[in-house]
């Protein structure tokens, strides 16, 4: 358009515009997508994954059963570390430990292996068994479990507090190979 010329009318509609419209059809909207998997292999896929998450689950609680000693230890260990606070109750706290290391011991290793050992062969199966049980907690450990309640008395609270670490970090970080 030029400049200063006058708009243009809109062109007028056809005479027939609504026949043309009514001729007109609805576009066909395509069906809908299904989720169902179209071919074997995506169905083969969906079964391998419901198998491993499956095997993942049963390990998962099959690690959580065989680990139940070693909760069951712990709480019992914490009841013994309260019962240290109690001057009354602390000689028997002290000497209720090595009993608690023999129980968890004898549900992770076979019997045989496990419940006729005593002294040095004893603090070696747990030394072996977790390499941090050094010599200083088995000594104490050696004499909390047959010293007469005199001497287990006169135990000093850094020895029994150390020899307490030391059996709660065997309890949580043993391992017995079979």
């Amino acid at each position: 358009m030029a400049p200063g010329s006058p708009a243009a009318a809109p062109a007028p509609a056809p005479a027939d515009t609504p026949g043309v419209l009514q001729s007109l059809q609805e576009l066909p909207l395509p069906s809908p997508v299904s989720w169902t998997p179209q071919t074997a292999g995506w169905i083969g896929v969906a079964i391998v994954l419901i198998a491993a998450a499956l095997c993942g689950a049963w390990a998962v609680w099959r690690r959580h059963v065989r680990r139940r000693y070693r909760r069951v230890a712990l709480a019992q260990l914490a009841c013994i570390e309260a019962e240290l606070t109690d001057p009354a109750q602390r000689v028997t706290a002290l000497a209720a430990i090595p009993p608690l290391l023999k129980r968890a011991s004898l549900a992770a290793a076979p019997r045989e292996q496990v419940a006729a050992l005593t002294g040095d062969a004893w603090l070696a199966f747990l030394t072996r068994t977790h390499a941090h049980f050094d010599t200083q907690s088995g000594a104490l450990l050696a004499l909390v479990s047959y010293a007469p309640a005199e001497r287990i008395a006169v135990v000093s609270e850094r020895d029994a507090t150390a020899l307490l670490c030391a059996a709660r970090d065997w309890i949580e970080h043993h391992h017995v190979e079979i």
